[in-house]
């Protein structure tokens, strides 16, 4: 009876002990987003260096790119499941058929203050208006962008005729150096690229193409297939709440140490250098009017057959 009763305690004991072992825990599901480097993106970072993506039980994977244009390939072969681009790649995309959809917001220019991006040119290069750059090339990151749209819409709301100057690739990291080396005569630069480069003497703005051309304008936009969406509709929804939880601390977080530390990591730049940088605020849902307005200057020049239907293309939950 003794035995018995030991049995019984020792079971018991060992039960107990099993009952008190955590259960493992699921992998968490992986997410492979093509980034670009520059600051639009910080609320992406944000979001991973904050645990707001592991705490939906997501671990995000980035790759860098150039720009819209050649991440947009990349989710369509399988490469990327999500893609920071631009509207202007993502409205050519849909013209030519492929699967694109707007997933979430990334850059818009509110307020004339707000606007970052500049065209620089060297400060002896004697170049202000777009007049002046006929028959010179300007820098953009990729052609066919965003950057190249409204750097043509620009050189013609000042004068000049964007059909006369030259176009030149650069990647927005090495865009100050062709300045430099005089590869460019002008280049359309982003934060922080732009504010380090200006803030040096042998350089200058002269323009701000976003908001002299279209105050408002729905710049950046994280972007994914219809097939993501079907398929994994519950990723898409934690994807997009961890990230408003990252554009939320990034817009509280503009300027201090624990932000800039995080540009610092993705863009290599000192942070030092990165403290004299204006941050501009990061928006929580895309602007289909915003959109429709870049269409038609898409059409006006020539990037675009004729109207998109850009309803079917943005996601409920971006709205």
């Amino acid at each position: 009876m003794n035995f018995f009763r030991s049995m019984g305690l020792a079971c018991g004991l060992l039960a107990a002990a099993y009952m008190v072992v955590p259960a493992a825990q699921a992998a968490p599901e992986k997410l492979r987003v093509s980034i670009i480097p520059i600051n639009d993106v910080t609320p992406l970072f944000a979001a991973i260096k904050q645990g707001y993506f592991a705490e939906e039980g997501l671990e995000v994977d980035t790759a860098p790119s150039a720009g819209g244009a050649t991440g947009i390939p990349g989710l369509i072969a399988g490469s990327f499941d999500i893609v920071y681009g631009n509207v202007v790649s993502m409205l050519l995309a849909a013209q030519q058929g492929i699967d694109i959809r707007v997933v979430a917001p990334g850059t818009k220019i509110e307020t004339v203050e707000n606007d970052t991006s500049a065209m620089v040119v060297r400060a002896d290069s004697g170049i202000a208006t777009g007049k002046d750059l006929e028959g010179k090339t300007v820098g953009v990151n990729t052609r066919n962008n965003v950057i190249w749209l409204y750097a043509r819409a620009w050189i013609k709301a000042s004068g000049g005729d964007p059909d006369k100057v030259t176009y030149k690739e650069v990647p927005h990291p090495q865009m100050e150096d062709a300045l430099r080396l005089k590869q460019v005569d002008a280049g359309y630069m982003v934060i922080p690229y732009v504010a380090l480069a200006a803030a040096k003497p042998e350089f200058k703005e002269i323009a701000h193409p976003y908001s002299t051309v279209q105050l408002g304008v729905d710049v950046g936009e994280y972007l994914t297939t219809s097939k993501f969406l079907a398929e994994r509709p519950e990723t898409a929804k934690k994807f997009i709440r961890a990230l408003r939880r990252g554009i939320e601390w990034y817009n509280n977080n503009r300027g201090k140490p624990e932000l800039l530390s995080i540009v610092s990591g993705f863009t290599r730049i000192d942070v030092g250098l990165l403290s004299k940088i204006k941050m501009a605020p990061s928006p929580m849902k895309v602007d289909p009017d915003q959109i429709e307005k870049t269409m038609k200057l898409m059409i006006d020049n020539k990037l675009l057959r004729g109207p998109v239907d850009i309803k079917p293309l943005i996601a409920q939950q971006a709205l």
